[in-house]
């Protein structure tokens, strides 16, 4: 598994001024050519952005999302249909092609987000707020993402330790695993991503 921390991350401003993204890794499957829009080049993508003010919200066609609040609040509505996140650990799906304004009630707020392209792969995202064992997954990546507190990771290859922000990603071979709570309290996100066409 690769270690990262979201601080040391680069962060890439939007187009639209709105805020920046973090990304924690991307990956193609079974890329179509031309499919969905031309500028997704990834079949999977996970990352934390950053929501600075109210506005439209990004959309991205032919791609399924899982929201999960970060920080701050967010309430996302449409013609048919309103999200709210109140408090970190919060977690929506969606599909990317809705239409969303969004409002920001108690200032600028950020979310990791899961997106994967619906025709060839899908996630499974699953907050803890406690220790647990993960399996030998079946999925073909696999990443953790500590939101609060610190958390031990026990794998057969070694241990590491994870403090708030701070995660990890497998892309190969997925371990299985033992999660452990050190602090009083925490919040941890385990996402699972799997190739449609395997």
């Amino acid at each position: 598994m690769t270690r990262f921390d979201l601080a040391q991350l680069p962060a890439t401003p939007w187009r639209n001024g709105g805020g920046w993204t973090r990304e924690i890794g991307a990956g193609a499957f079974n890329l179509s050519v031309g499919e969905a829009r031309a500028d997704l080049k990834w079949d999977w993508r996970l990352s934390v952005a950053s929501i600075a003010t109210d506005g439209a919200f990004s959309t991205f066609p032919g791609v399924d999302r899982i929201a999960v609040l970060v920080d701050g609040a967010v309430t996302l509505s449409s013609a048919t249909a309103t999200l709210s996140w109140r408090m970190p650990g919060d977690a929506h799906a969606f599909a990317g092609e809705a239409q969303f304004m969004a409002r920001l009630p108690a200032g600028p707020a950020r979310f990791f987000n899961v997106m994967t392209r619906r025709a060839n792969a899908r996630a499974e995202a699953v907050v803890h707020r406690q220790g647990f064992r993960m399996a030998t997954p079946i999925a073909s990546q696999v990443c953790l993402l500590v939101l609060k507190g610190s958390f031990r990771v026990l794998t057969p290859s070694g241990e590491q330790r994870l403090d708030a922000e701070q995660g990890l990603i497998c892309e190969a071979r997925p371990e299985e695993a033992e999660i452990q709570m050190l602090s009083a309290s925490g919040c941890i996100v385990q996402v699972q991503l799997f190739c449609k066409n395997r």
